[in-house]
């Protein structure tokens, strides 16, 4: 026992002193395994590009990553590829293509092409196109596919499906929300929920307790409808505008 834990304590010695040795602002080697306990306690350093396998104990940092990712919490300061699998945060500050899933939140700071499944945050500072599930918030700037959620927000223009307990879109929005608000700047599409709002102009069915839409081509139904441009704005029961 005293053996082992003596190898234990010089490998990470030893790993300590290579990453410092190793490391470099300006260069990203390409290395085939990456095996980290806590940044910066990793070989390689965290300067380096793995194309292969990836694994952190508690916490590594990489510049890109691409293949299978495992580990508690880990950072990819470039982009990424492959499957992720992740305990707790997985962030990558570029791009992503693939699968990523965690056990509270997944991060990409650019644009996301695939599947995002975790159970606090699922977050697409760009362009997200895929699945995101099971997620308390699903947040992207421009979306395309399906999100299923307690509250899904898009702020640029969005394609697809989404349900949730609270579904937003906060630019342009084609396809259909499910939830109980729904709301989308413009809409092209249908919303179903306790309350449906279209605040611009858009073209579609509303379907609620309450809907209200400002300059809208289609059909509202539900106990109270509210259409600006129709040709009663408020009517019970059935409200349109063509």
């Amino acid at each position: 026992m005293k053996k082992l834990s003596l190898v234990l304590l010089s490998s990470v010695i030893a790993g300590t002193v290579l990453a410092r040795d190793m490391y470099s602002n300006e260069e990203h080697p390409v290395t085939w395994v990456e095996l980290s306990l806590a940044t910066p306690v990793q070989v390689p350093p965290a300067n380096w590009t793995v194309k292969g396998l990836r694994c952190n104990l508690i916490y590594g940092e990489s510049f890109d990553v691409y293949g299978i990712d495992l580990g508690f919490a880990g950072l990819a300061r470039g982009s990424a590829a492959g499957i992720k699998l992740y305990g707790t945060v997985d962030w990558v500050d570029g791009d992503f293509a693939g699968v990523q899933v965690s056990g509270l939140s997944d991060v990409v700071v650019g644009n996301a092409t695939g599947l995002q499944l975790s159970s606090l945050v699922n977050y697409t500072r760009g362009e997200f196109t895929g699945v995101q599930l099971f997620s308390l918030v699903n947040f992207n700037g421009a979306f395309n596919g399906v999100q299923l959620g307690g509250f899904n927000y898009d702020k640029g223009i969005c394609c697809g499906f989404q349900l949730g307990v609270a579904n937003a879109a906060v630019n342009e929005y084609h396809g259909w929300s499910i939830g109980a608000v729904n709301y989308a700047e413009r809409l092209y599409g249908l919303q179903l929920g306790a309350i449906n709002i279209a605040a611009e102009n858009g073209r579609g069915v509303q379907i609620g307790v309450f809907n209200c839409a400002k300059s809208y081509t289609g059909l509202q139904i539900g106990v109270l409808n509210v259409l600006d441009n129709g040709e009663l704005p408020i009517m019970p029961v059935l409200n349109a505008h063509f």
